[in-house]
């Protein structure tokens, strides 16, 4: 039997079971203000705490908090700010984001627990003490959030108040069918989460296998020939770089120095970026999870006036050529470039730094070697920074590198140029995977939330 169904009244939800009720947020929930603090206020121990930068967490599943989302204050908060206090029941919302995407960020207070709001964050007190998990899967949904994100300003930076937060509507079922959604979707999600982490932990052990390939045959732990990985080389020495350890005996150890010159990039901002004009890559790019580094992608490239040509003629790169971040939020992107394999002009961008190739080699080797952990502990260890590494043109020339023959360095690169393409493709199996399960789950939570799928008994929806 269909269940009757009318129009919301919210554009972006449509229509809901008859006996449902549109209610504004505010006639369930009061507005509070985290703690007035920064982070230089967090300590080792204390209080916990939540604030806007652990709501935007990839660890944040929102309808429940996990003990990676916490940090810590001064129990002195207590005495004083007892109005940022949350418990059971209460929501903490970020009240900034810097896309849309994350305006609406929340995370739902499922147990009672000495627990603050922290800074940059909303509260929602509820106003009845009951268990409000329904709306915590109500707000992850984007026909929800919509009607954030349509009040929301900003550009570089969305800002979340709580007047807009008071401007949304919500829609409840009767408190036990909301009871029953809740268990319904805490079942599915966990079954769709575990399929999920599964899924990520194999896409891990490729990434791994891929790093291992690497590593053995650009420090020539392994030996290729004719396409093939052939036993070892006959003698070895030591590299005299202590991460790499012994190399074959007849390659030799260079200073990147020998073989590149430095330079920067173009002295410009995202500002200056167009939509069509020169071809140029930044550090973004560089970072992105897109690229792999050992080629350019078309998805990596961004734009600028052909003024350039003029003014910053020494900052085009060629073919042969390395394009370095000289920034990186942690440790593991410090190191982190683009090899030119292409012909066409194109600019090294803002925030890098240019390797010149003194010869017209193809280096593709090095591309590889670049990719390795071993090599990069070069840079690792000199690097500064906390929040923010810097790399420095000083710390690349600081570097050495192992180099085989021309020959050998063509083998290795043609061997790794058909290995790793075949585990990225099995990666790249896997993470669709992971995208179509996250849909699945949003799609899941939007028709049980918005009763397009009724819930019936023993956990199942029609």
């Amino acid at each position: 039997k269909m269940r009757k169904m009318k129009d919301s009244g919210i554009e972006w939800i449509g229509e809901i079971p008859e006996d449902w009720e549109v209610k504004p947020i505010k006639s369930l929930f009061s507005f509070g203000k985290g703690l007035p603090i920064t982070k230089d206020n967090l300590i080792e121990n204390g209080s916990s705490v939540i604030s806007y930068g652990q709501i935007h967490s990839k660890n944040n599943i929102g309808v429940q908090i996990v003990d990676d989302l916490k940090r810590f204050v001064s129990e002195t908060y207590l005495d004083t700010n007892p109005n940022s206090l949350v418990h059971k029941g209460d929501f903490i919302f970020a009240d900034t984001s810097e896309d849309l995407e994350g305006c609406g960020n929340f995370v739902y207070v499922d147990k009672e627990e000495i627990l603050f709001a922290g800074y940059h964050t909303i509260i929602l007190f509820s106003k009845q003490n009951i268990n409000n998990k329904y709306l915590a899967y109500l707000f992850k949904t984007d026909a929800w959030r919509c009607q954030v994100r349509g009040l929301c300003s900003g550009v570089k930076l969305f800002s979340i108040s709580k007047k807009i937060l008071g401007q949304t509507r919500i829609i409840l079922p009767m408190v036990h069918e909301q009871q029953q959604i809740a268990d319904f979707l805490d079942r599915k999600c966990s079954e769709i989460d575990s399929v999920i982490s599964k899924t990520r932990e194999t896409i891990e052990e490729y990434k791994k296998i891929k790093q291992s390939i690497i590593t053995e045959v650009v420090t020539g732990k392994v030996k290729i020939e004719n396409g093939k990985v052939c036993g070892k080389y006959d003698t070895y020495k030591d590299s005299g770089i202590e991460w790499i350890g012994e190399i074959p005996s007849e390659w030799e150890v260079k200073p990147i120095k020998a073989l590149f010159s430095f330079g920067k990039g173009l002295p410009i901002t995202k500002d200056n970026l167009t939509e069509t004009g020169l071809s140029v890559i930044s550090y973004g790019q560089i970072h992105s999870k897109n690229n792999i580094g050992t080629e350019i992608r078309n998805e990596l490239i961004r734009y600028v006036d052909k003024i350039y040509y003029e003014t910053n003629p020494q900052s085009l790169v060629h073919k042969g050529d390395f394009i370095f971040a000289d920034t990186s939020e942690d440790l593991t992107g410090c190191g982190n470039f683009v090899y030119v394999n292409r012909e066409e002009d194109l600019f090294s961008g803002y925030h890098t730094i240019i390797l010149f190739s003194k010869e017209k080699n193809d280096n593709k080797y090095l591309a590889y070697l670049f990719q390795t952990d071993c090599w990069r502990r070069q840079i690792r260890c000199c690097c500064s920074g906390v929040k923010l590494f810097s790399i420095s043109r000083r710390i690349l020339g600081s570097t050495n590198l192992i180099l085989p023959s021309i020959l050998e360095q063509q083998q290795i690169s043609d061997f790794l140029d058909k290995k790793c393409p075949e585990i990225d493709k099995l990666i790249t199996k896997k993470e669709q995977l992971v995208v179509e399960l996250d849909a699945y789950k949003k799609s899941l939570i939007y028709d049980v939330v918005t009763g397009k799928k009724e819930c019936v008994g023993g956990g199942k929806f029609r």
